[in-house]
């Protein structure tokens, strides 16, 4: 593979992909509303359309210019605001036309993976056209936002929630001496999880990498929300919840009729209570982003249904991926799909409180900002 095409994609990509995801705090009212403008950037439409530089058989005009300009951080277009900075910013784009026309030359607009990155832009721009100003925040109306509430009352009104591990074993004195190995090393996760994987009888919580993981439950062992994941016995409940410091242990066995559970409390979640003002905001956004996703959906359905798609499933089953051990290793078996919330308070299996990580549901193309002509410095 050619080493230029990377970074071939990196420029096309910086100067042409479209803005972000929405970050749920965006007021949803576009720019664009469809009526005819004035002029934009300061350029009557003869100036917009004057030709600025010719690069072989390409031409940016002045109009052009201003776009990819006016398409930059604040910051860089600051920094771009004088005459001799926008001959820089010129020149950078004089830089990407040369670079494209060699590509070209050499024939790398044939390859696959630009192929996919031209495709991946134009559907883009065709969403963006399509989707940016039908749906606007102000569409989703007060009967709505009040409708979500009282249906999911429970998302805004929680109890106090702890969450802890533990380590079942039917025999009372195996169960005691192990309660003092975890004692005598109360600071260290890593060998609570190593107990759990040697010693717990409970399968459902030493399997995978939980290590006796019993997630977040309420006082009286409820879940709450829609998991299906059994209540934690009263006893445990009770015990884990009268453990005073993250980290710490519960100094006796706690008796239940499955045996002896050790308890070691590793999160804490304080009760939540939100009134239908103080979640408005929030709600809006999620109806509106609901609202986007369901016009995007029944438009993807419609030309599915106009469409001549074959498939052979079949064929799946010859797919082997190898992902790694490592990989492996990193989704803990059992966790739920959906798992994006993060609690105020938590450690993980090394005592270090774990970070959160949210996957997109669609593909995406990123580039480095540094990699771009029109954006050669980070903004950062």
């Amino acid at each position: 593979m050619p080493r230029l095409l990377p970074l071939l994609l990196a420029l096309a990509l910086g100067l042409f992909a479209c803005g972000g995801d929405d970050d749920g705090e965006s007021s949803g009212e576009g720019e664009g509303s469809g009526e005819e403008q004035g002029p934009r950037h300061g350029l009557t439409a003869e100036q917009a359309s004057e030709l600025l530089v010719k690069v072989g058989d390409a031409e940016i005009t002045v109009g052009e210019f201003a776009e990819r300009l006016a398409d930059q951080s604040p910051y860089l277009r600051a920094r771009y605001n004088s005459p001799e900075r926008r001959r820089e910013f010129l020149n950078n784009l004089i830089r990407f036309e040369l670079l494209a026309a060699e590509a070209r030359r050499r024939g790398l607009d044939e390859l696959p993976e630009v192929e996919r990155t031209r495709k991946q832009t134009m559907i883009q721009q065709m969403m963006k056209d399509l989707f940016e100003d039908r749906i606007r925040l102000s569409d989703v109306t007060d009967e709505e936002i009040r409708a979500y509430y009282e249906e999911h009352e429970d998302e805004f009104n929680k109890p106090a929630q702890v969450r802890a591990s533990h380590i079942l074993i039917a025999d009372r004195a195996t169960a005691e001496r192990v309660l003092a190995e975890v004692r005598a090393n109360e600071r260290d996760m890593a060998i609570f999880s190593r107990l759990a994987q040697r010693h717990s009888e409970d399968e459902e919580t030493r399997r995978g990498s939980r290590n006796g993981d019993l997630r977040f439950f309420g006082r009286d062992g409820s879940r709450g929300g829609d998991t299906d994941e059994a209540p934690v016995p009263a006893p445990l409940a009770e015990a884990a919840f009268s453990i005073e410091r993250i980290g710490g242990v519960y100094p006796e066995l706690v008796q239940t009729d499955a045996g002896f559970h050790i308890v070691k409390l590793t999160g804490r979640r304080a009760a939540l209570r939100r009134t239908l003002e103080e979640a408005r905001r929030p709600i809006q956004n999620r109806l509106w982003r609901q609202k986007r996703e369901d016009a995007v959906e029944e438009f993807v359905a419609g030309l599915r249904e106009e469409a001549e798609v074959e498939e052979n499933l079949g064929a799946l089953d010859s797919v082997r991926i190898d992902l790694g051990p490592e990989n492996v290793a990193a989704v803990p078996e059992g966790a739920p799909a959906d798992a994006l919330e993060v609690p105020e308070t938590t450690m993980g299996a090394t005592g270090m409180a774990p970070s959160a990580m949210a996957a997109s549901m669609a593909p995406s193309t990123m580039a480095p900002a540094t990699m771009a002509p029109a954006n050669m410095e980070s903004d950062q």
